[in-house]
């Protein structure tokens, strides 16, 4: 899977750089930027099957926050087969809000302060728990996490 962390005190969005693909461990990148449409400095953070995460991003990139409920439930029009294509996504809006959205473009607003998700999210979330940077919790996960890894790189690390 993979490990996000958010950090609304810093306007960070930190990941791994693991996908596993059939047991195999690839190295790929998990934040991106709208830079268009609606939600124009969004970063998003795609976590599972890649498929359905880029066919959120593409829909996302033309859509405002209030046409979630228009998609709700439609994974048959999206082609997304569960559980193999099931997938999250961790948005970081630029008005500083985390949200969560799930296979069915369900949105739900985070009010923490700092939010981890992924395979090694609760990792994170007790590293955050404790006092590490979100850069920390990161690393710890990826010391804790078969899922989880930098794939010898460096932890992709994005700001609002």
């Amino acid at each position: 899977m993979t490990t996000i962390v958010i950090d609304r005190r810093r306007r960070i969005m930190v990941s791994d750089n693991q996908n596993t693909l059939g047991g195999i461990p690839t190295p790929c990148r998990k934040i991106f930027r709208m830079t268009e449409g609606p939600n124009k400095g969004t970063l998003v953070g795609t976590v599972g099957a890649p498929g359905p995460c880029f066919i959120f991003m593409h829909w996302y990139k033309h859509h405002s926050e209030h046409d979630f409920t228009d998609v709700m439930d439609d994974n048959a029009i999206l082609g997304i087969d569960l559980p193999e294509d099931d997938f999250w996504i961790v948005l970081l809006t630029p008005n500083n809000k985390i949200m969560i959205v799930d296979r069915f473009f369900c949105p739900e607003e985070v009010p923490c302060q700092y939010y981890a998700v992924g395979s090694g999210g609760n990792i994170a979330l007790g590293a955050l728990d404790a006092g590490a940077t979100a850069e920390e919790a990161l690393d710890i996960a990826c010391d804790r996490d078969t899922y989880t890894s930098k794939m010898g790189r460096k932890l992709q690390v994005e700001e609002l």
